[in-house]
C-alpha cells in the first residue's frame, strides 16, 4: 500500500461530521467519510451511493463507472 494516504481525523473533521449526523442522520462510518471528503475537498469513489447521495455537500463517483 505504498500509494495510501492516511488522513488525519482532526477538529475540523469532527465538527463536521456532528453536523452531517445532526443535519442527515446518516450513520456514524458513513458521516466520517462524507466529513473527511468535505474537509479535504475529495471526491467519494464508492460502489454505494445510496449512503451518500442525501449529503449534498460531498461530490461522489460510482466506482463501476470511473
Amino acid at each position: 500500500m505504498n500509494d495510501a494516504t492516511v488522513l488525519d481525523l482532526t477538529s475540523n473533521v469532527v465538527d463536521i461530521c456532528i453536523d452531517l449526523r445532526k443535519k442527515y442522520k446518516i450513520k456514524l462510518p458513513d458521516a466520517i467519510i462524507a466529513a473527511t471528503a468535505i474537509a479535504y475537498d475529495l471526491v467519494i469513489i464508492t460502489r454505494n451511493l445510496s449512503d451518500f447521495k442525501i449529503v449534498t455537500e460531498v461530490k461522489t463517483i460510482n466506482v463501476h463507472t470511473y
